[in-house]
């Protein structure tokens, strides 16, 4: 009996001492997380005050890093601040014209560009005093960044073909201003500027325009974030006559489009799906190819080329169509370094490349490879430093590393490659 009695009471203080471990754990999860939303509280506080204090709160911080874009976007555009110069009167007006008078070149040009940064267009008394000032920096400021240099304010009258237009201040073109500046590179530097010299999709007009610059102006066109690509390829195609340009000017003027950031941007875009409608991303596709297609007729030693394939991107079919006739070794490298790792013809051709460095590109970004092509470039590949980045490409590497390991127990005993983590030849 006393053994019993003795067991019983064991059992009922073992299930106390649970019955307390447990409440024990339950206060101490419930202390945790009581400690955790306060301090998740204390981390949302900076974000509040940003959003109340307006300077703060277009900062990107840690705080508001996990606001998506648009929520971003409508945040700014919903709490953004009225601008000072917003209304133009005769004292605002006033206080801008002094504050300009009291600065130098520089100081002129930083307080031209905080107002156009308002988003708002500067009185035509600032505008006017910036495009006619002694400093040629200043013009040349407002001739390749002014938002806006048209002051005559148009009034339309009648429709279609009746339709006329009239001035209320004709004598106010600060655009015929500049034009007409004893400085070519402020008037040049108006051909850059794409609010200005922005003449949308008529491919026409900017072939008149361009045929009316002087060759300095048309490196500053080449320039114009607006280009239209109906003149690039004109431009880069070796074979057009309508220009009549020299080859000397040819020449330079396909280098400058090459780097424009319409024309690059244009590339990178190629390769994604953001896009509003099917013929923008048709378009897109088409131009980047174009580009490419007539930057391959021009000669390889005239480094055109490679300012394409380097800069302007373009699908896996048109890579790999060029890259199948280039001869030069160091051209069909350049194509394969603009390679991204889904262009898997052109990858493949690089793969089978002679050249070595070629090879060691294509083996090192190649996400696509079937398991026995895999292995036989472990049993075939001479060139240890491309045997290397097949070992540490990204997507196969770990499937070659396990067929180099069989193949060294298998004793078949392959080239060893060199490669950070990789057991050294004996």
């Amino acid at each position: 009996m006393l053994f019993w009695s003795f067991a019983f009471e064991t059992v009922i203080a073992w299930l106390l001492y649970l019955a307390l471990q447990r409440r024990i754990d339950s206060a101490m999860g419930q202390l945790k997380r009581d400690i955790t939303l306060e301090m998740g509280n204390r981390k949302q506080r900076p974000q509040i005050a940003a959003e109340a204090d307006p300077k703060r709160r277009l900062e990107v911080t840690p705080e508001n890093e996990q606001l998506n874009d648009l929520d971003a976007r409508i945040r700014i555009q919903v709490l953004q601040d009225c601008p000072r110069y917003g209304i133009h009167d005769a004292y605002t007006i006033s206080e801008l014209t002094r504050l300009y008078e009291r600065e130098d070149g520089r100081g002129r040009i930083r307080l031209l560009r905080r107002a156009c940064a308002q988003g708002i267009y500067l009185p035509y008394e600032l505008a006017l005093k910036g495009a006619t000032d002694n400093d040629p920096m200043v013009r040349e400021w407002m001739a390749r960044e002014s938002p806006y240099l048209d002051y005559r304010e148009a009034r339309h009258t009648g429709a279609d073909e009746e339709s006329t237009t009239t001035y209320l201040h004709p004598d106010r073109n600060l655009i015929e201003t500049l034009r007409q500046d004893s400085d070519p590179f402020v008037r040049a530097a108006l051909r850059e500027n794409p609010a200005i010299s922005d003449f949308g999709i008529f491919a026409y007009r900017w072939l008149e325009e361009f045929r009316n610059c002087v060759p300095l102006e048309r490196l500053a066109m080449m320039r114009n974030k607006k280009l239209h690509f109906d003149l690039v390829n004109r431009i880069l195609d070796v074979d057009d006559t309508e220009l009549n340009l020299e080859k000397g000017e040819r020449f330079q003027l396909a280098r400058a489009c090459l780097v424009n950031t319409n024309v690059v941007q244009n590339g990178r875009r190629s390769r994604t799906m953001d896009f509003a409608d099917g013929w923008g991303w048709y378009r897109s596709r088409e131009n980047s190819k174009a580009v490419w297609e007539h930057a391959a007729k021009w000669p390889e030693d005239s480094g055109i080329q490679v300012l394409a394939f380097k800069y302007v991107q373009t699908e896996d079919k048109v890579k790999a169509d060029i890259y199948s006739k280039c001869k030069a070794a160091y051209l069909r490298v350049t194509i394969l370094e603009s390679c991204l790792p889904e262009d898997k013809e052109t990858l493949r051709l690089g793969r089978e490349d002679t050249d070595s460095n070629a090879r060691y590109i294509a083996y090192g970004r190649s996400r696509y490879m079937e398991e026995k092509e895999i292995e036989d470039v472990l049993r075939r590949e001479k060139d240890k430093v491309a045997i290397g980045a097949l070992l540490e490409n990204p997507w196969q590497g770990s499937i070659a590393r396990e067929l180099h390991k069989a193949m060294e127990d298998t004793q078949e005993q392959p080239l060893q490659a060199s490669g950070p983590g990789l057991r050294e030849a004996d």
